[in-house]
């Protein structure tokens, strides 16, 4: 217990022992604190909302009286610290949690206005959601009073509102009164609904198909559990932290100061990357024409560990092999007095790629700070469809993606999958993992080209090849 708390509770006339006799009669309780002072509130039967409740406390009251020409702001103590309105209901307020409470400047705020009377004192009868208080670029504000963000220290970051059971998303936001009242129709919903209707007959008689279905019962119960296992693929708390574990290992590669891309500690003291990466490579020497740099935990942008990489290559390999496929890989070494960070080796972990599922990739895109995108595989019964689609939307772009292909020489093999990222220029060369957190091969390439100020690419956002990583123990320096 804190110095303050135990002078606070002497004033008072409360030990630790009484004070816990006197709120085992209590029932449901909260606290509140205001600047450093700490007080408990009780509610009783009569009270529905959490102002009633704080209305009854001798001590908010004074408070409020001094703060009678602000706007009051509750805010949660649990993670992300919303802030509830003056009507929350008090049964949706945990037993002894503690609110912060302080005072903003008003701004026609009706959070305090005439609200419907709350009959109801059991949560199961209401909801609550969360909203973030500020949007993106472009976004206008949400809040009708700006003072919100910038309340309480670093500011209010979510408000948490409730709703009956029952009742429609529409009628809670204008109950709450905190938005304002503008709404925006989201354009072409129509014709998107119109497309995705055309598309689903295809998709489900493919489905028949292949997994030799003969009833609607039994089409339904597959695209469930489908569904289902993609929404979990990453959702896991376990998996997630084994991703955070294994983007230990990925490391962005720079030369004088610039990125060129990704790798990741494969063994020991090797770092594996694609041969696009370090490019200037003297054909017989394997030396790097440029120094080139790993650096490590490089998360936000005064982090990284720098360590040096040798200049001769251990293993390279960019063009076609005997089978026809195309590889694209080069393996770096540490410097002998680069100390590698406390990382996984992820050939330990290596499985062979799947033709389905999640997958998730950790990178560095746009030669930006570590990050991660999960997504998943284009299956190759699907890749042809996915082809034609994007070729009648992007039709004037087939000459910029054809010139790529003859560039770079690349044709579809069996070993390669395809599927839907977001990560563009600087994330060659970083690992993909399985569902099962799995290394299964490099991010090696794919066609992007520029539309006015955007980036576009082939398949969806971008279209991706990862090839089978095993290939590269056949070539060596």
């Amino acid at each position: 217990m804190f110095p303050q708390q135990i002078k606070e509770e002497e004033e008072q006339g409360h030990g630790k022992e009484s004070q816990a006799l006197k709120t085992e009669h209590l029932g449901h309780f909260f606290r509140f604190r205001h600047n450093f002072g700490k007080h408990i509130v009780t509610c009783n039967p009569s009270m529905n909302t959490v102002l009633e409740a704080l209305c009854s406390n001798t001590k908010f009251r004074s408070i409020q009286d001094k703060n009678s020409q602000k706007e009051l702001v509750i805010q949660r103590e649990q993670v992300p610290r919303a802030a509830v309105n003056t009507d929350f209901p008090c049964c949706l307020i945990d037993r002894n949690e503690l609110l912060d409470v302080s005072f903003i400047k008003s701004r026609e705020s009706s959070s305090l206005a005439k609200k419907p009377v709350i009959t109801s004192h059991s949560p199961e009868n209401f909801c609550i959601f969360y909203i973030k208080t500020i949007g993106g670029t472009g976004i206008k504000l949400l809040m009708k009073n700006p003072e919100l963000k910038r309340a309480v220290e670093k500011g209010v970051d979510y408000v948490c509102v409730y709703a009956i059971r029952g009742e429609k998303l529409r009628r809670a936001l204008r109950r709450d009164g905190r938005f304002n009242p503008f709404t925006k129709e989201i354009p072409n919903t129509g014709e998107i609904l119109k497309l995705l209707r055309e598309q689903f007959g295809g998709l489900v008689e493919q489905l028949k198909a292949r997994e030799h279905l003969t009833k609607p019962a039994e089409v339904q119960k597959i695209l469930r559990e489908e569904y289902d296992k993609s929404a979990q693929s990453f959702s896991e708390v376990k998996r997630v932290k084994q991703l955070m574990e294994l983007s230990n290992s990925v490391c962005q590669l720079r030369s004088e100061g610039s990125a060129l891309g990704t790798g990741f500690l494969l063994f020991d003291r090797f770092i594996l990357t694609n041969a696009h990466v370090v490019k200037k490579i003297e054909p017989f020497t394997h030396k790097l024409q440029h120094s080139v740099t790993a650096v490590f935990d490089f998360e936000d942008l005064d982090m990284g560990k720098k360590l040096a990489v040798k200049e001769s290559v251990v293993a390279v390999y960019y063009g076609k092999d005997q089978m026809g496929q195309h590889l694209d890989f080069a393996l770096l070494e540490l410097a002998e007095d680069a100390k590698p960070p406390n990382c996984q080796e992820l050939l330990k972990n290596y499985s062979p790629p799947p033709i389905r599922g999640g997958i998730c990739i950790i990178g560095h895109p746009d030669g930006g700070v570590k990050r991660m995108d999960p997504c998943f595989i284009i299956e190759k019964d699907h890749l042809e469809q996915a082809e034609n689609k994007h070729r009648q939307e992007n039709s004037e772009f087939l000459h910029v993606i054809t010139q790529q292909c003859l560039t770079k020489e690349w044709e579809y093999h069996f070993t390669q999958i395809s599927y839907d990222s977001c990560f563009f220029y600087g994330s060659s060369g970083s690992p993909v993992f399985n569902d099962n957190c799995q290394l299964i091969g490099v991010h090696t390439g794919g066609y992007a080209y520029p539309q006015g100020k955007k980036t576009r690419s082939t398949h969806f956002k971008q279209l991706k090849f990862q090839y089978n990583k095993n290939s590269s123990n056949n070539y060596n320096n």
